[in-house]
């Protein structure tokens, strides 16, 4: 058994994806980061469209990278200090952010984000959300990003943000 494959999702301003890419022995967060190829190869993939909810599977797909608006890993995170450490709850150098995506995506996100993560000059990519909730979701919308419901945390893509604010 191949332990580099894991669960993925990805969002993009059209598709929720799901599937599983080659990873190494990375976490999603830093595989995304150091990825210096413009596309990402995904393995027993479906693709459900934003719009229509028509679902496309396939063993083996591409997607655009810069398309992605943010990613989760399916991992159980208790065996794993480092997360556990994250999701702790109190910590203080985290922040209440809210985020808007480009067009033509119309979603906010809204989660807790180190501090570092935010500021202006950071140079990773993508960041960790933890404890996301989509906002904006339009009706047609709704059943593709069931998924996105309740995840412990989104790896958002930095460049596919339109603006944010933390909360005081």
């Amino acid at each position: 058994m191949d332990l580099s494959l894991v669960n993925h999702l990805f969002v993009t301003p059209r598709f929720v994806v799901k599937g599983t890419v080659r990873s190494g022995a990375l976490r999603l967060s830093s595989f995304l980061n150091a990825a210096r190829r413009p596309w990402l190869t995904i393995d027993e993939v479906t693709f459900t469209d934003l719009e229509s909810g028509e679902k496309i599977s396939a063993r083996r797909a591409t997607l655009r990278l810069a398309d992605v608006l943010f990613a989760h890993e399916f991992l159980d995170l208790g065996g794993d200090p480092v997360r556990r450490k994250l999701a702790q709850s109190e910590t203080p150098d985290f922040r209440m952010v809210s985020a808007w995506f480009r067009a033509p995506a119309r979603l906010e996100i809204v989660g807790r984000a180190r501090r570092e993560a935010l500021d202006p000059a950071a140079t990773d990519d993508f960041f960790v959300l933890l404890e996301p909730l989509l906002r904006g979701i339009v009706p047609s919308q709704a059943a593709a990003l069931e998924p996105c419901k309740n995840l412990s945390y989104a790896i958002v893509q930095r460049s596919q943000l339109h603006g944010y604010f933390e909360y005081e």
